[in-house]
Protein backbone atom coordinates (compact mmCIF):
# COMPACT_ATOMS: atom_id res chain seq x y z
CA UNK A 1 0.00 0.00 0.00
CA UNK A 2 2.85 2.48 0.94
CA UNK A 3 4.58 1.55 -2.53
CA UNK A 4 1.56 2.38 -4.70
CA UNK A 5 1.16 5.99 -2.72
CA UNK A 6 4.93 6.65 -3.59
CA UNK A 7 4.23 5.88 -7.18
CA UNK A 8 1.24 7.69 -6.79
CA UNK A 9 2.61 10.80 -5.41
CA UNK A 10 5.64 10.48 -8.01
CA UNK A 11 3.48 10.37 -10.68
CA UNK A 12 1.71 13.54 -9.56
CA UNK A 13 4.25 15.37 -8.70
CA UNK A 14 5.77 14.68 -12.16
CA UNK A 15 2.94 16.14 -13.55
CA UNK A 16 2.34 19.03 -11.76
CA UNK A 17 5.44 19.99 -11.90
CA UNK A 18 6.31 19.50 -15.39
CA UNK A 19 3.05 21.21 -16.15
CA UNK A 20 3.63 24.28 -14.01
CA UNK A 21 7.00 24.77 -15.75
CA UNK A 22 5.55 25.06 -18.86
CA UNK A 23 2.88 27.25 -17.48
CA UNK A 24 4.57 29.10 -15.65
CA UNK A 25 8.17 29.50 -17.60
CA UNK A 26 8.94 33.01 -16.92
CA UNK A 27 12.18 33.15 -19.22
CA UNK A 28 13.84 30.42 -17.41
CA UNK A 29 13.85 27.76 -20.37
CA UNK A 30 13.86 30.13 -23.38
CA UNK A 31 13.45 27.66 -25.83
CA UNK A 32 10.11 27.19 -24.75
CA UNK A 33 8.92 29.54 -26.17
CA UNK A 34 8.52 27.81 -29.29
CA UNK A 35 5.82 25.62 -27.93
CA UNK A 36 4.15 27.86 -25.34
CA UNK A 37 3.47 30.49 -28.64
CA UNK A 38 0.93 27.69 -29.58
CA UNK A 39 -0.44 26.31 -26.22
CA UNK A 40 -0.40 29.48 -24.74
CA UNK A 41 -4.10 30.48 -26.96
CA UNK A 42 -5.61 27.25 -25.56
CA UNK A 43 -4.43 27.50 -22.48
CA UNK A 44 -6.21 30.86 -22.08
CA UNK A 45 -8.94 29.82 -23.75
CA UNK A 46 -9.16 27.07 -21.37
CA UNK A 47 -8.41 29.47 -18.08
CA UNK A 48 -11.28 31.75 -18.79
CA UNK A 49 -13.78 28.90 -19.12
CA UNK A 50 -12.74 27.67 -15.81
CA UNK A 51 -13.34 31.03 -14.57
CA UNK A 52 -16.60 31.52 -16.03
CA UNK A 53 -18.13 28.23 -16.05
CA UNK A 54 -16.77 26.04 -13.16
CA UNK A 55 -15.89 28.64 -10.93
CA UNK A 56 -18.40 31.46 -11.63
CA UNK A 57 -16.81 34.40 -11.16
CA UNK A 58 -18.44 37.43 -11.66
CA UNK A 59 -15.57 40.00 -12.71
CA UNK A 60 -14.07 38.93 -16.14
CA UNK A 61 -10.63 37.62 -15.96
CA UNK A 62 -7.78 39.86 -17.71
CA UNK A 63 -5.01 37.35 -19.21
CA UNK A 64 -2.71 39.98 -20.02
CA UNK A 65 0.50 40.03 -18.28
CA UNK A 66 0.75 43.62 -16.57
CA UNK A 67 3.69 42.29 -14.13
CA UNK A 68 1.67 40.74 -11.67
CA UNK A 69 2.15 36.90 -11.61
CA UNK A 70 -0.72 36.70 -8.72
CA UNK A 71 -3.36 37.51 -10.83
CA UNK A 72 -6.95 36.09 -10.72
CA UNK A 73 -5.78 34.45 -14.14
CA UNK A 74 -2.75 33.07 -12.30
CA UNK A 75 -4.57 31.50 -9.87
CA UNK A 76 -7.29 29.90 -12.09
CA UNK A 77 -3.92 28.88 -14.10
CA UNK A 78 -2.78 27.00 -10.92
CA UNK A 79 -5.91 25.06 -10.04
CA UNK A 80 -6.33 24.52 -14.05
CA UNK A 81 -2.43 23.10 -13.34
CA UNK A 82 -3.53 21.62 -10.32
CA UNK A 83 -6.48 19.42 -11.88
CA UNK A 84 -4.72 18.69 -15.45
CA UNK A 85 -1.75 17.05 -12.93
CA UNK A 86 -4.63 15.12 -10.75
CA UNK A 87 -6.51 14.01 -13.90
CA UNK A 88 -3.36 12.92 -15.57
CA UNK A 89 -1.96 11.11 -11.98
CA UNK A 90 -5.69 8.91 -12.38
CA UNK A 91 -5.18 8.13 -15.80
CA UNK A 92 -1.58 6.87 -15.27
CA UNK A 93 -2.27 5.10 -12.63
CA UNK A 94 -5.07 2.60 -14.30
CA UNK A 95 -3.24 2.27 -17.31
CA UNK A 96 0.28 1.37 -15.19
CA UNK A 97 -0.97 -1.13 -13.12
CA UNK A 98 2.22 -2.80 -12.89
CA UNK A 99 5.12 -0.60 -12.42
CA UNK A 100 6.96 -1.68 -9.10
CA UNK A 101 9.69 1.51 -8.83
CA UNK A 102 9.62 5.26 -10.28
CA UNK A 103 13.07 6.03 -9.66
CA UNK A 104 14.19 6.78 -13.31
CA UNK A 105 10.88 9.54 -13.53
CA UNK A 106 12.24 10.58 -9.96
CA UNK A 107 15.53 11.17 -11.48
CA UNK A 108 14.62 13.34 -14.72
CA UNK A 109 12.01 15.37 -12.14
CA UNK A 110 14.89 16.34 -10.20
CA UNK A 111 17.14 17.19 -13.33
CA UNK A 112 13.80 19.86 -15.01
CA UNK A 113 13.51 20.65 -11.38
CA UNK A 114 17.34 21.46 -10.88
CA UNK A 115 17.72 23.56 -13.85
CA UNK A 116 14.45 25.46 -13.64
CA UNK A 117 15.23 27.09 -10.00
CA UNK A 118 18.98 27.07 -11.64
CA UNK A 119 18.14 29.21 -14.72
CA UNK A 120 15.79 31.18 -12.81
CA UNK A 121 17.82 32.20 -9.83
CA UNK A 122 20.63 33.08 -12.21
CA UNK A 123 18.07 35.31 -14.21
CA UNK A 124 17.00 37.24 -11.14
CA UNK A 125 20.86 37.31 -10.28
CA UNK A 126 21.92 39.07 -13.56
CA UNK A 127 18.88 41.37 -12.83
CA UNK A 128 20.43 42.73 -9.63
CA UNK A 129 23.75 44.64 -11.91
CA UNK A 130 23.28 47.83 -14.15
CA UNK A 131 20.79 49.09 -11.90
CA UNK A 132 18.08 46.31 -13.06
CA UNK A 133 15.48 44.72 -10.77
CA UNK A 134 16.67 47.41 -8.05
CA UNK A 135 17.63 50.53 -9.18
CA UNK A 136 19.27 53.19 -7.13
CA UNK A 137 17.65 55.58 -5.14
CA UNK A 138 15.68 57.95 -7.86
CA UNK A 139 15.09 61.24 -7.92
CA UNK A 140 10.97 60.66 -7.80
CA UNK A 141 11.79 58.59 -5.41
CA UNK A 142 13.99 60.64 -2.68
CA UNK A 143 11.18 63.12 -2.90
CA UNK A 144 8.26 60.89 -1.82
CA UNK A 145 7.65 60.42 2.00
CA UNK A 146 7.75 57.19 3.48
CA UNK A 147 4.20 57.08 4.41
CA UNK A 148 3.33 57.60 0.28
CA UNK A 149 5.38 54.30 -0.33
CA UNK A 150 3.37 51.16 -0.93
CA UNK A 151 4.90 48.47 0.53
CA UNK A 152 6.30 47.12 -2.33
CA UNK A 153 7.70 50.49 -2.87
CA UNK A 154 9.47 50.89 0.37
CA UNK A 155 11.52 47.16 -0.25
CA UNK A 156 12.69 47.89 -3.90
CA UNK A 157 14.10 51.52 -2.10
CA UNK A 158 15.40 49.37 0.44
CA UNK A 159 17.22 46.72 -1.30
CA UNK A 160 18.28 49.21 -4.44
CA UNK A 161 19.98 51.69 -2.08
CA UNK A 162 23.39 49.57 -1.36
CA UNK A 163 25.49 48.78 -4.26
CA UNK A 164 27.24 46.29 -1.99
CA UNK A 165 23.93 44.38 -0.83
CA UNK A 166 22.72 44.42 -4.57
CA UNK A 167 26.40 42.28 -5.04
CA UNK A 168 25.82 40.38 -2.07
CA UNK A 169 22.09 38.89 -3.70
CA UNK A 170 23.88 38.58 -6.97
CA UNK A 171 26.41 36.20 -5.66
CA UNK A 172 23.59 34.22 -3.75
CA UNK A 173 21.39 33.68 -6.32
CA UNK A 174 24.26 32.94 -9.05
CA UNK A 175 24.44 29.62 -6.61
CA UNK A 176 21.79 27.83 -8.65
CA UNK A 177 24.60 27.85 -10.61
CA UNK A 178 25.08 24.27 -8.77
CA UNK A 179 22.12 23.03 -9.24
CA UNK A 180 23.57 22.42 -12.96
CA UNK A 181 25.84 19.41 -12.01
CA UNK A 182 24.89 16.28 -9.96
CA UNK A 183 27.19 16.26 -7.58
CA UNK A 184 27.35 19.68 -6.27
CA UNK A 185 23.29 19.96 -6.56
CA UNK A 186 22.65 19.16 -2.92
CA UNK A 187 24.65 22.04 -1.92
CA UNK A 188 23.16 24.27 -4.78
CA UNK A 189 19.45 23.31 -3.42
CA UNK A 190 20.02 23.85 0.26
CA UNK A 191 21.83 27.44 -0.44
CA UNK A 192 18.89 28.24 -3.31
CA UNK A 193 16.25 27.05 -0.15
CA UNK A 194 17.72 30.09 1.75
CA UNK A 195 17.73 32.23 -0.92
CA UNK A 196 14.45 31.51 -1.92
CA UNK A 197 12.68 31.61 1.54
CA UNK A 198 14.34 35.00 1.99
CA UNK A 199 12.29 36.20 -1.78
CA UNK A 200 9.20 34.41 -0.77
CA UNK A 201 9.24 35.93 2.84
CA UNK A 202 9.64 39.62 1.44
CA UNK A 203 7.30 39.00 -1.61
CA UNK A 204 4.47 37.96 1.14
CA UNK A 205 5.33 40.68 3.66
CA UNK A 206 5.64 43.32 1.52
CA UNK A 207 2.98 42.97 -1.16
CA UNK A 208 5.30 41.62 -4.18
CA UNK A 209 2.83 40.10 -6.75
CA UNK A 210 5.51 36.85 -7.16
CA UNK A 211 4.44 35.05 -4.71
CA UNK A 212 3.51 31.85 -6.73
CA UNK A 213 6.60 31.53 -8.71
CA UNK A 214 8.36 32.39 -5.12
CA UNK A 215 6.24 29.81 -3.42
CA UNK A 216 6.97 27.20 -5.95
CA UNK A 217 10.69 27.83 -5.61
CA UNK A 218 11.22 26.96 -1.97
CA UNK A 219 8.74 24.10 -2.91
CA UNK A 220 11.15 22.70 -6.02
CA UNK A 221 13.87 22.85 -3.77
CA UNK A 222 12.50 20.92 -0.97
CA UNK A 223 11.45 18.22 -3.48
CA UNK A 224 15.21 18.54 -5.06
CA UNK A 225 16.57 17.57 -1.13
CA UNK A 226 13.58 15.17 -0.88
CA UNK A 227 15.83 12.24 -1.30
CA UNK A 228 18.38 13.40 1.43
CA UNK A 229 16.16 14.42 4.28
CA UNK A 230 16.99 11.73 6.53
CA UNK A 231 21.09 11.52 5.68
CA UNK A 232 20.89 15.44 6.63
CA UNK A 233 19.13 14.93 9.22
CA UNK A 234 21.65 12.41 10.50
CA UNK A 235 24.49 14.60 9.76
CA UNK A 236 22.87 18.00 11.33
CA UNK A 237 21.17 16.83 14.22
CA UNK A 238 22.78 13.65 15.49
CA UNK A 239 26.32 14.44 14.15
CA UNK A 240 26.53 11.33 12.83
CA UNK A 241 28.75 10.69 9.36
CA UNK A 242 26.53 9.43 6.17
CA UNK A 243 26.62 10.29 2.69
CA UNK A 244 24.45 11.69 0.16
CA UNK A 245 21.90 9.79 -2.35
CA UNK A 246 23.75 11.82 -5.85
CA UNK A 247 20.86 9.44 -7.89
CA UNK A 248 22.77 7.86 -10.32
CA UNK A 249 21.82 8.70 -13.58
CA UNK A 250 20.17 6.10 -16.05
CA UNK A 251 23.09 3.99 -18.29
CA UNK A 252 22.56 4.23 -21.89
CA UNK A 253 24.88 1.39 -23.75
CA UNK A 254 24.87 3.45 -27.33
CA UNK A 255 27.28 6.12 -27.56
CA UNK A 256 25.98 8.67 -29.60
CA UNK A 257 22.60 9.05 -26.97
CA UNK A 258 25.22 9.96 -23.62
CA UNK A 259 27.25 11.99 -26.26
CA UNK A 260 24.24 13.82 -27.09
CA UNK A 261 23.05 13.85 -23.50
CA UNK A 262 25.57 15.74 -22.37
CA UNK A 263 25.32 18.21 -25.74
CA UNK A 264 21.90 19.35 -24.40
CA UNK A 265 23.23 19.88 -21.28
CA UNK A 266 25.49 22.18 -22.04
CA UNK A 267 24.07 24.23 -24.70
CA UNK A 268 21.19 24.52 -22.35
CA UNK A 269 23.27 26.02 -19.87
CA UNK A 270 25.18 28.37 -22.62
CA UNK A 271 21.90 29.44 -24.04
CA UNK A 272 19.95 29.60 -20.95
CA UNK A 273 22.70 30.83 -18.07
CA UNK A 274 26.01 31.59 -20.10
CA UNK A 275 24.54 33.96 -22.86
CA UNK A 276 22.26 36.08 -20.50
CA UNK A 277 25.49 36.11 -17.97
CA UNK A 278 27.96 37.52 -20.76
CA UNK A 279 25.55 39.98 -22.17
CA UNK A 280 25.03 41.14 -18.36
CA UNK A 281 28.72 41.60 -17.34
CA UNK A 282 29.63 42.65 -20.96
CA UNK A 283 27.03 45.66 -20.33
CA UNK A 284 28.13 46.43 -17.17
CA UNK A 285 31.58 46.54 -17.65
CA UNK A 286 30.89 49.19 -20.89
CA UNK A 287 28.41 50.95 -18.63
CA UNK A 288 31.34 51.51 -16.33
CA UNK A 289 33.97 52.80 -19.07
CA UNK A 290 30.93 54.55 -20.60
CA UNK A 291 30.05 56.21 -16.99
CA UNK A 292 29.83 60.31 -18.02
CA UNK A 293 29.01 63.44 -15.82
CA UNK A 294 25.23 63.51 -14.95
CA UNK A 295 22.80 65.83 -14.04
CA UNK A 296 20.77 63.59 -11.71
CA UNK A 297 19.16 64.70 -8.93
CA UNK A 298 17.26 67.23 -6.98
CA UNK A 299 17.85 70.45 -7.22
CA UNK A 300 16.12 73.82 -5.01
CA UNK A 301 15.36 76.54 -7.05
CA UNK A 302 16.77 79.75 -5.34
CA UNK A 303 16.31 81.64 -8.08
CA UNK A 304 13.77 82.02 -11.22
CA UNK A 305 14.16 85.16 -13.04
CA UNK A 306 12.45 86.88 -16.24
CA UNK A 307 14.68 88.83 -17.95
CA UNK A 308 11.86 90.19 -20.01
CA UNK A 309 8.95 90.59 -17.73
CA UNK A 310 7.11 87.80 -16.12
CA UNK A 311 4.32 85.68 -18.35
CA UNK A 312 0.54 85.42 -17.55
CA UNK A 313 -0.54 82.41 -15.51
CA UNK A 314 -0.19 79.41 -17.26
CA UNK A 315 -0.34 75.49 -17.30
CA UNK A 316 2.71 75.12 -16.13
CA UNK A 317 2.42 76.28 -12.66
CA UNK A 318 4.94 78.92 -12.74
CA UNK A 319 2.94 81.98 -11.31
CA UNK A 320 2.73 79.20 -8.72
CA UNK A 321 6.29 79.44 -7.53
CA UNK A 322 8.45 76.67 -8.63
CA UNK A 323 10.52 75.51 -5.18
CA UNK A 324 12.36 72.31 -6.63
CA UNK A 325 13.53 70.58 -9.67
CA UNK A 326 14.64 66.74 -9.75
CA UNK A 327 16.17 65.15 -13.25
CA UNK A 328 15.56 61.65 -12.88
CA UNK A 329 17.26 58.41 -14.98
CA UNK A 330 15.44 57.03 -17.92
CA UNK A 331 14.76 60.80 -19.67
CA UNK A 332 12.03 61.77 -16.55
CA UNK A 333 12.35 64.93 -14.62
CA UNK A 334 9.16 66.78 -12.25
CA UNK A 335 9.18 69.61 -10.52
CA UNK A 336 7.64 70.72 -7.22
CA UNK A 337 5.80 74.05 -6.60
CA UNK A 338 3.57 75.89 -4.55
CA UNK A 339 2.17 73.59 -1.59
CA UNK A 340 4.35 70.43 -2.38
CA UNK A 341 2.35 69.87 -5.96
CA UNK A 342 4.19 67.97 -9.10
CA UNK A 343 4.31 68.72 -12.37
CA UNK A 344 6.04 65.52 -14.53
CA UNK A 345 8.17 66.05 -17.26
CA UNK A 346 10.79 64.36 -19.96
CA UNK A 347 13.94 65.54 -20.09
CA UNK A 348 16.79 65.21 -22.78
CA UNK A 349 20.07 66.10 -21.43
CA UNK A 350 22.58 66.58 -24.00
CA UNK A 351 26.17 66.75 -21.90
CA UNK A 352 28.28 67.95 -24.98
CA UNK A 353 26.18 71.07 -25.95
CA UNK A 354 25.24 71.47 -22.27
CA UNK A 355 21.38 71.81 -23.24
CA UNK A 356 18.57 70.55 -21.24
CA UNK A 357 15.49 69.59 -23.01
CA UNK A 358 11.93 69.52 -21.61
CA UNK A 359 8.84 68.77 -22.83
CA UNK A 360 5.75 68.61 -19.78
CA UNK A 361 3.17 65.80 -19.87
CA UNK A 362 0.40 68.55 -19.63
CA UNK A 363 1.88 70.21 -22.84
CA UNK A 364 3.51 66.83 -24.75
CA UNK A 365 3.98 68.42 -28.03
CA UNK A 366 6.04 71.52 -26.59
CA UNK A 367 9.30 71.70 -25.88
CA UNK A 368 11.80 74.43 -23.96
CA UNK A 369 15.34 74.17 -24.69
CA UNK A 370 17.76 75.64 -22.13
CA UNK A 371 21.12 75.75 -21.81
CA UNK A 372 23.03 75.13 -18.44
CA UNK A 373 25.97 75.24 -16.93
CA UNK A 374 27.65 74.28 -13.82
CA UNK A 375 28.42 77.57 -11.36
CA UNK A 376 29.97 75.14 -8.39
CA UNK A 377 30.20 71.28 -8.27
CA UNK A 378 26.51 71.46 -6.51
CA UNK A 379 25.13 74.49 -8.28
CA UNK A 380 23.84 75.02 -11.59
CA UNK A 381 21.92 77.09 -13.46
CA UNK A 382 19.46 77.03 -16.49
CA UNK A 383 19.23 80.06 -19.33
CA UNK A 384 16.61 79.70 -22.15
CA UNK A 385 12.79 80.29 -22.77
CA UNK A 386 10.40 79.03 -21.04
CA UNK A 387 6.01 79.75 -21.74
CA UNK A 388 7.47 82.04 -24.53
CA UNK A 389 9.67 83.89 -22.07
CA UNK A 390 13.45 84.41 -21.32
CA UNK A 391 14.18 83.16 -18.29
CA UNK A 392 17.66 82.62 -15.78
CA UNK A 393 16.89 79.82 -13.05
CA UNK A 394 20.01 78.93 -10.76
CA UNK A 395 19.53 75.42 -8.79
CA UNK A 396 21.21 74.13 -5.87
CA UNK A 397 21.64 70.67 -5.73
CA UNK A 398 19.70 69.44 -2.35
CA UNK A 399 21.54 66.70 -0.05
CA UNK A 400 19.77 63.95 1.32
CA UNK A 401 21.25 61.77 4.82
CA UNK A 402 20.53 58.60 2.88
CA UNK A 403 22.84 59.32 -0.17
CA UNK A 404 25.48 61.06 2.04
CA UNK A 405 26.56 58.68 4.93
CA UNK A 406 29.42 56.14 3.14
CA UNK A 407 30.31 52.96 4.92
CA UNK A 408 31.99 53.12 7.87
CA UNK A 409 34.14 50.72 10.35
CA UNK A 410 33.73 52.67 13.53
CA UNK A 411 30.79 54.20 14.50
CA UNK A 412 31.31 55.80 18.18
CA UNK A 413 27.73 56.14 18.53
CA UNK A 414 24.69 54.56 16.10
CA UNK A 415 23.70 57.23 13.40
CA UNK A 416 20.19 56.20 13.16
CA UNK A 417 17.69 58.84 12.07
Amino acid sequence: MIQTLKLIATRFTFLLCTIFILCFNNGSFIFLHILIKYTDPLLQKLVLWTGQHLLHLSDPVNPQFNGSGDTTYHYILLFVVFVLALTGTLIWSVIDLKRKSHDQLYYWLTVSLRFYVGFMLVHYGLAKLNNGQFPGPSATGMSTTYGDSSPMGLAWRFLGFSEGYKTFMFFAEMMGILLFFRKTATIGALLCLMTCVNIMAINYFYDVPVKLLSTSLVVMCLIILSSNFSRLFQFFFKGKTTGLDLMDPPVFKAKWVRITKEAVKYIAIALCAGIPAFNTLTASLNQQKEAKESLYGIYRISSLKWTKGAPAADSLYVSSRWLAMGIDRYDRAFIKYGDNETIYCKAQIEMSAKILKLSFNEEPDVRYTLSFRRLHRDTLELKGELVGKPVIISLARKEFELTKRDFRWINEVPYNR
